[in-house]
């Protein structure tokens, strides 16, 4: 064995040795010459993200990074209805065992391919916001051909799966994608990142995220100032639980329903608990909704009988309205890192009803705010047709609003009277709200450096101002329905890939150091002519793994500018870990 540190002569020699070896390598063809030289790349643009000796890295890198499959479990909780239109070759690229070892020899000869350019892969609509508007402007949109639709024109004749490029850096797309490839082999090796948590389903459904609150409550029910679940989330039965159900008609049979059903008409609101979205599967239990519900569960006697995944919530019975419309809010929430946990906050948008809330209606665009709704209005004010004199164009515009004209409104009709009404009172709530969301559903998350998530939130306000979160959405639509709608997701997007990618780059940045300080301090040693042999190997692979958690040095920051707000940072201690956010005693 030979210290390659006094050996220089003999590992300019080796090359031709290596040359040879790696030419029967399925990767080879990823490498350049550069790679193979075993000595300091010279490149002036990048001195803090060189490899010292890039043949040693490779291998060094190879016995660190090891490849840990992952528990896929979790793709149960998804709909097995979307699970099944993909196969591994719905995404139009190889399955490549030998990938993550390609994008390693990537990042250790051209290094700026992950810390200047932004080569980004998605299976998203090729009209969408982010392949239209976004990527175009940050980086390159890699594999263009991959849409989830994509089919062969010839079906008999197969279809061709490109090489997916090694210099990729973000993966978009969604749980098809870990059900047939395997994170960090296949794809998100360490170098990377991609848009879906494993285990986000804790957050992401109906009916999990009503289970973790009332657990959650449990743990607060003797400090109501920290967290009083009567005050944030309607109170909630998931019917496929026996007691829940049985619960629930208890109070259905009640003398008190019966009241408040003459008081206010509509007492409960019936959702699934998983697998639909856009008002799709949510009725107001009234008429034929509450006559169903009883057959269906014999008025209580057929509960723990049935497996409908139906959940029912209170009726938020008097929702503020603005001029007479009902409104919810649609707020972003970026979960950066699982690795630790670190999160952020973004302003969203109001979404209107176009219709006059009336609680004696029986129509669903009365009662509820999503948007989908409206298509119908839309579709005929595309062919010229007015609504309640608007068109399109200022339909689009009454029905979403920003922040700004909201607190505007307010303050006109005084129920508002603090000027700094949304920093003092609204955002902070959103915040401290999605940091209870946060803390009573990480436990779930796959722990990993490389993977991320953004959803959508849904909050409503009642005509006291109280805030209720409403559900949280995975995948949320990304839509770019009018002109102020465009712009806001488009620099919300650019604003998201600026935190994940500068995570991932001083993530790398140590990786890099450390991998350096090995090759210069005697931890390693060279076995002519392709092995390289590291000291407490078990140990620096310790050292690694705390090494890859995500944090930000000072070299890596987010710029002012960006829209989005840090609310939870587990590399922090107590208060600070939530950006004192929360009092002392409610940690």
């Amino acid at each position: 064995m030979i210290d390659f540190k006094n050996t220089l002569i003999i590992l300019i020699a080796a090359n031709f040795i290596v040359l040879s070896i790696y030419r029967d390598y399925s990767i080879f063809p990823y490498y350049s010459p550069n790679f193979l030289h075993g000595l300091s790349q010279d490149n002036d643009d990048f001195p803090s993200t060189n490899f010292t000796f890039p043949f040693l890295a490779f291998h060094i890198l190879s016995q660190l990074d090891v490849y840990e499959p992952i528990d896929k479990s979790f793709l149960r909780e998804h709909t097995p209805d979307a699970l099944k239109s993909f196969n591994h070759s719905s995404f139009g690229i190889q399955v490549d065992d030998n990938f993550c070892d390609a994008h390693r020899a990537q990042l250790i000869d051209e290094p700026e391919s992950v810390f200047e350019s932004q080569f980004i892969w998605t299976n998203y609509n090729l009209k969408g916001v982010l392949r239209e508007k976004v990527i175009p402007e940050i980086g390159y949109d890699s594999h263009r051909e991959a849409l989830n639709s994509y089919r062969p024109r010839n079906r008999s004749a197969g279809r061709f799966l490109a090489p997916m490029d090694p210099r990729v850096t973000a993966f978009l797309t969604n749980p098809g994608l870990f059900a047939y490839f395997d994170l960090g082999k296949h794809f998100s090796c360490l170098s990377q990142f991609s848009n879906f948590v494993p285990g986000n389903e804790a957050i992401g459904r109906k009916d999990k995220i009503a289970e973790a609150s009332v657990v959650y409550a449990e743990k607060y029910k003797t400090k109501p100032e920290c967290f009083n679940f009567d005050k944030f989330f309607p109170k909630t039965w998931i019917l496929s639980e026996k007691e829940q159900c049985e619960d629930f008609f208890k109070e259905f049979n009640s003398e008190e329903y019966q009241e408040l059903k003459n008081e206010r008409r509509i007492v409960y609101i019936r959702k699934m608990g998983s697998g639909f979205h856009r008002a799709m599967g949510v009725e107001p239990v009234i008429d034929n909704e509450e006559k169903e519900l009883r057959e269906i569960y014999q008025n209580g006697t057929n509960c723990g009988k049935e497996d409908k995944n139906y959940i029912i919530q209170n009726y938020v019975h008097n929702p503020l309205l603005l001029n007479g419309h009902k409104f919810d809010f649609r707020i972003y929430l970026l979960l950066a890192s699982t690795n630790p946990t670190i999160a952020y906050y973004h302003d969203g948008f109001l979404r209107l009803s176009l219709f006059l809330y009336d609680v004696e209606s029986n129509d669903k665009k009365v009662l509820l705010t999503n948007t989908d709704l409206s298509n119908e209005v839309f579709e005929e004010a595309a062919n010229g047709t007015l609504f309640n004199g608007m068109n399109e164009t200022e339909i689009r515009y009454f029905q979403m609003w920003n922040f700004t004209r909201l607190h505007v409104y307010l303050m006109e009709q005084g129920l508002v009277k603090d000027p700094n009404w949304l920093d003092n009172y609204l955002r902070p709530e959103f915040m401290k709200a999605m940091i209870h969301l946060i803390k009573m559903t990480e436990d779930s998350f796959l722990k990993s450096s490389v993977v991320y998530e953004l959803f959508g939130l849904d909050f409503m306000l009642d005509d006291k101002l109280n805030l209720w979160f409403i559900e949280c959405n995975s995948a949320p639509a990304l839509k770019g329905t009018s002109e102020e709608k465009e712009e806001f997701l488009k620099k919300m997007l650019i604003d998201h890939f600026e935190i994940v990618y500068m995570y991932m780059r001083s993530r790398m940045a140590r990786v890099i150091r450390y991998v350096n300080k090995l090759t210069e301090d005697k931890s390693t040693v060279w076995i002519p002519p392709k092995d390289v042999k590291i000291y407490n190997l078990e140990q620096r692979r310790k050292e690694f793994k705390e090494i890859i958690k995500n944090y930000l040095e000072d070299e890596y920051y987010i710029e002012p500018d960006n829209g989005f707000v840090k609310i939870v940072d587990g590399n922090l201690k107590e208060k600070e870990r939530y950006m004192n956010l929360l009092d002392e005693n409610c940690l």
